[in-house]
């Protein structure tokens, strides 16, 4: 969706017209959903932040300013719902952790077909911290550009350029440590 038409539909929404949300939801919904997934590695908890999302970009929309990206303002409310995911479901696991030392938690949750790169690309990924994640997933599977991130991520469009290229070199070696580093579809879109 181009910048102009976000804009006009964000226009309408915030005069009143609620169903151009519609619209504006079913054009970004699966990138989203799929930014998600990945960052937290779920497919049961992408879905509740997807829609968490949307929920919260109705609420918030008067906070979005015209002529910046849409996208971006959206990505960025994503972010900040999976970390906050990310630390729930840390603290919960503590909890967990406190109270019963004999019962191991396990992941149920199965990604679906399509989702999934690899397993060792999968693991690797989930191995970086979630501001590195973010950074790697938006300008590697969604190609964002890296002026989008810095604006995003409200720092300067070098740092931006600093951090992926740190975390592309993280990324790189715990796929290495793995064995994977020898396995050309591991780095087959980088």
């Amino acid at each position: 969706m181009e910048l102009a038409d976000a804009d006009q539909m964000v226009r309408a929404v915030k005069n009143g017209d609620k169903d151009r949300y519609g619209t504006i939801v079913a054009n970004y919904q699966q990138p989203i959903f799929k930014y998600c997934f990945h960052m937290l590695g779920q497919l049961q908890e992408a879905e509740d932040v997807t829609q968490d999302v949307f929920v919260k970009g109705l609420e918030r929309l008067e906070q979005y300013r015209e002529g910046t990206s849409f996208s971006a303002w959206l990505y960025k409310i994503a972010y900040h719902e999976c970390l906050n995911k990310l630390k729930r479901a840390q603290i919960h696991d503590r909890i967990l952790h406190l109270f019963s030392r004999s019962i191991p938690v396990f992941q149920t949750d199965r990604p679906t077909e399509g989702l999934e790169y690899n397993v060792e690309l999968r693991e690797a990924l989930l191995r970086l911290a979630p501001k590195e994640r973010h950074i790697i997933l938006l300008r590697i599977v969604e190609e964002h550009r890296f002026e989008e991130l810095a604006e995003q991520l409200d720092i300067s469009y070098s740092a931006v350029r600093k951090r992926y290229e740190r975390a592309m070199k993280k990324l790189k070696s715990y796929l290495a440590d793995k064995g994977a580093g020898e396995d050309e579809r591991s780095f087959s879109y980088f």
